[in-house]
């Protein structure tokens, strides 16, 4: 991973831990209130059942979300190729589920979601396009030379 690329993966990863412990300050973002609202605006659609299932569950949605957050900044930040990847696409479907449930009442998540989402198939595809995945031959002597 080159200097930037890796700058962009802290910065992100550092973000996902604030959001994260974010959630546990109803001041910033109360979790319970965005439920509310994306209850009271998906009614009569698809999702309107799960979305009112989540509103009644708002405490462990919350514990759910921020240690989801929180871990997959840690891994960005802590950066071990495997646990990069699986990071960032389990942010990319986090972001997405965020985006299903809560663009009819915050229309402006498309915004913020948009940036992270840029971000993580960025670095999805600096990591998948970068020779770091695969195998090099072992360094130093061979046993048979020994």
């Amino acid at each position: 991973m080159t200097g930037r690329n890796l700058i962009l993966q802290r910065i992100v990863g550092a973000l996902y831990i604030l959001a994260g412990i974010g959630k546990f300050f109803p001041q910033l973002e109360s979790v319970e209130g965005r439920l509310d609202d994306a209850s009271e605006a998906n009614q009569g659609t698809v999702i309107s059942g799960f979305v009112d299932w989540l509103d009644g569950h708002p405490t462990g949605v919350m514990w759910f979300v921020a240690v989801a957050m929180v871990a997959s900044g840690v891994a960005l930040l802590w950066n071990r190729r495997g646990l990069v990847v699986a990071a960032l696409y389990g942010q990319l479907l986090m972001l997405v589920m965020f985006v299903v449930i809560l663009v009819s009442s915050v229309p402006q998540i498309l915004v913020m979601d948009a940036a992270f989402f840029a971000a993580a198939i960025y670095l999805l595809y600096r990591y998948h396009s970068s020779p770091g995945g695969r195998v090099a031959a072992p360094s130093g002597p061979s046993r048979e030379a020994r």
